[in-house]
């Protein structure tokens, strides 16, 4: 099982893979789907993906729907790996 700071880091490259012009100093874990620009049905498919690779785990239909910040994300993927 990864590390606290491993899962926290790999969530965090994830929003930096979908939004590669997402800079350091705009990331927030608390910053919301409607607050990014370009975060529309594809990005969210692209998070999803992404995790459950990263991570080899599976979102239910409910979980993917319901991540809208990263936060969210980190959430659910430990939820997963508890």
């Amino acid at each position: 099982m990864a590390f606290v700071s491993e899962i926290v880091g790999l969530s965090n490259n994830i929003f930096f893979e979908v939004f590669p012009k997402l800079s350091e100093n705009e990331f927030e874990w608390e910053k919301e789907q409607k607050d990014y620009e370009n975060w529309d049905s594809f990005a969210q498919l692209n998070i999803i993906t992404f995790a459950e690779s990263k991570f080899d785990i599976t979102f239910s239909l409910d979980e993917s729907i319901e991540i809208k910040s990263a936060n969210d994300l980190l959430n659910c993927i430990n939820s997963h790996l508890k």
